[in-house]
């Protein structure tokens, strides 16, 4: 099982996507299905994409910031 962090550019603006699937695929239908529960009607999605992947095991995470950073 892996966690994966999608980045769904919208018309309004970037939003983030966690998901826990098996494999890919499976990760990227549930996205949809995660935007159908989360909106009253379907967003204009202009692009999704996989930001993060990693292996579910204790103390997997991911930090989810507007900030941006420089370095």
């Amino acid at each position: 099982m892996n966690l994966y962090r999608f980045e769904v550019a919208l018309a309004e603006g970037p939003i983030h996507v966690i998901i826990a699937a098996e494999n890919d695929d499976a990760a990227f239908r549930l996205v949809d299905i995660e935007l159908e529960k989360h909106y009253l009607s379907m967003p204009d999605v202009k692009d999704v994409s996989l930001y993060e992947k990693k292996k579910i095991r204790k103390g997997t995470g991911f930090v989810l910031s507007q900030l941006e950073t420089a370095l």
